[in-house]
């Protein structure tokens, strides 16, 4: 697809002799939120990691903004960091540093911002969350939820083009799930090209505009939620669906 900003072909990723991404090809064009949905060890974070080389892949390419990304290639992965921003399960952020010390460590390091610059984008990202008052706090301060929202405007701040998400909600209790999620529901709205790994059915529902089911390393179907959900064509989707869904 010659106007997608990422676009993956033949992706391969293996351990040892066992391939957990098995020559997935997928292209995502500006402002496209894209849902990963599947059984656990299916290979979606692992798929998902590869994007921005925190795993590098085994075989295939991955182009982001027409700059094909590789693991040997310091400029491009430069580039990769600056423009992909990504948001894990386990929220990330440096324990023995404070919330602005967390939000505004990249931008300056990287060069994007001065620090009163970054600073200052860093209290606006945080008002946009409601934990402006929770700057100078520590990570071991906030709770599950707040400490995952702080990591995805920490990832904003960085002014990415590309947001991964990988199983944002899996490690937080029930009920701040809603607070993390309405954050993603609110950047979807605002245009932002999203990838979300995730095992919650309604955000998939509600937000995406592409399901992607994935299963034993490959796509298995893709499809916009309302067809996926509702009439899905291949046999292991279907069984899937029956299991999670009722």
């Amino acid at each position: 697809m010659s106007d997608a900003l990422l676009s993956v072909r033949d992706l391969r990723k293996r351990f040892g002799e066992h391939e957990v991404v098995t020559g997935v090809d997928l292209d995502v064009v500006q402002g496209e939120v894209v849902v990963i949905i599947g059984p656990s060890g299916s290979g979606k974070s692992t798929f998902i990691r590869c994007l921005n080389s925190l795993e590098a892949p085994s075989g295939g390419t991955v182009v982001i903004d027409g700059t094909t990304v590789s693991a040997g290639d310091a400029k491009a992965l430069d580039r990769l960091r600056k423009d992909v921003g990504m948001v894990f399960q386990d929220y990330t952020l440096f324990p023995h540093m404070s919330v602005m010390a967390n939000m505004t460590l990249a931008p300056v390091k990287l060069g994007r911002m001065k620090r009163a610059e970054a600073e200052e984008t860093a209290l606006k990202l945080l008002d946009r969350v409601g934990l402006r008052h929770k700057a100078d706090a520590y990570p071991s301060e906030l709770s599950g939820g707040q400490q995952q929202r702080v990591a995805i405007v920490r990832a904003l701040a960085m002014k990415p083009r590309l947001m991964l998400f990988d199983e944002p909600t899996s490690a937080l209790d029930p009920e701040t799930v809603g607070d993390v999620l309405n954050v993603m529901k609110e950047l979807a709205r605002e245009g932002m090209t999203m990838i979300v790994v995730t095992h919650e059915m309604g955000f998939a529902r509600e937000v995406a505009d592409r399901v992607v089911f994935f299963d034993a390393g490959k796509v298995v179907e893709a499809a916009p939620p309302t067809e996926l959900f509702n009439t899905p064509k291949e046999a292991r989707t279907q069984q899937f669906l029956a299991n999670v869904l009722h």
